[in-house]
């Protein structure tokens, strides 16, 4: 039996901190994305992925780090790949 391995992502500050994809849930507008810090102990959040930022040319979906904006500092973000973003979500 084989365990299924979480993809880890990162924010764009040094040094990073880590996140994992815990749940997706497609809603009318996006995709809700329950994004869970994997480097220390944290709350979930709940990140909003727009289908307007899914059909936008781009590989990666980039969300402010949470963690981040919470601790006063601005300008980082988290790349979110769109295949993990739909990774198992029944098609739109």
């Amino acid at each position: 039996m084989a365990a299924e391995v979480e993809t880890v992502f990162e924010c764009t500050r040094e040094p990073p901190h880590r996140f994992t994809i815990r749940e997706r849930l497609r809603v009318p507008s996006g995709i809700l994305l329950t994004v869970r810090r994997v480097d220390a102990p944290y709350p979930p959040r709940t990140v909003f992925v727009t289908t307007r930022e899914m059909k936008m040319g781009y590989e990666d979906v980039f969300k402010a780090c949470y963690v981040c904006v919470d601790s006063g500092r601005k300008e980082t973000a988290i790349a979110f790949p769109k295949a993990e973003i739909e990774l198992g979500l029944p098609p739109a």
